[in-house]
């Protein structure tokens, strides 16, 4: 189905009719009547759903805007004018598509795990160098935001004069290692690190 972003109401729920437990029997002529209008009632449902034209008219306009904002974000990048520009235009033709729930919770479940993913590499940094080199943890999150897919961060810490330098120096390579998960990640996502966690 679509959504009518003109309409402002929120589709009616299907609601039984209140069962009145001193309502009289129904007699047996009753019955076949309902039975009629159930029959007529299940005829008029399997004609109901998208028409199968303006679909295919409304997910061909999905698809062309896909590919003009995908040309747009590869030149100009995602925080130009031209890619936020090609981006609404995109979720202005997506939005009245309406997903049932099954297919929502795909596109959820990408973004889950590219987070969890993201939450994992992070984890790992911090273990190396607050378990592992010894570096104070404030320390580790005063210097780690906005560095993640910086491979130099580790390796220039470790010339410094602190305690902890030289034990990181030699965790360098495996901080490198985690650091490119992420580059990869971005890479698959289309995301910076940055817009991953806002996501969330």
């Amino acid at each position: 189905g679509y959504i009518d972003p003109d309409d402002g109401i929120a589709p009616p729920a299907e609601v039984p009719p209140p069962v009145d437990p001193k309502a009289p029997a129904k007699a047996e002529g009753d019955e076949d009547e309902d039975e009629e209008k159930e029959g007529a009632e299940e005829e008029e449902e399997t004609e109901s759903g998208p028409d199968p034209e303006i679909a295919r008219q409304r997910f061909g306009a999905v698809a062309e805007q896909l590919e003009a904002t995908t040309k747009i974000l590869k030149k100009h990048g995602r925080g130009s004018k031209q890619g936020v520009a090609e981006l609404l235009a995109l979720a202005e033709l997506f939005m009245p598509i309406k997903l049932v729930p099954k297919q929502f919770e795909v596109l959820v479940e990408r973004v889950r795990g590219a987070l969890e993913r993201l939450r994992a590499q992070e984890r790992a940094i911090m273990q190396l160098c607050v378990r592992d080199a010894r570096m104070p943890r404030a320390d580790f999150l005063r210097l780690f935001p906005s560095n993640e897919v910086d491979m130099t961060w580790s390796g220039d810490l470790a010339k410094r004069s602190t305690k902890w330098a030289e034990a990181l120096g030699r965790l360098d390579a495996d901080i490198v290692r985690c650091q490119q998960k992420l580059v990869d990640l971005e890479a698959e996502t289309g995301l910076t690190i940055a817009e991953i966690k806002d996501i969330n």
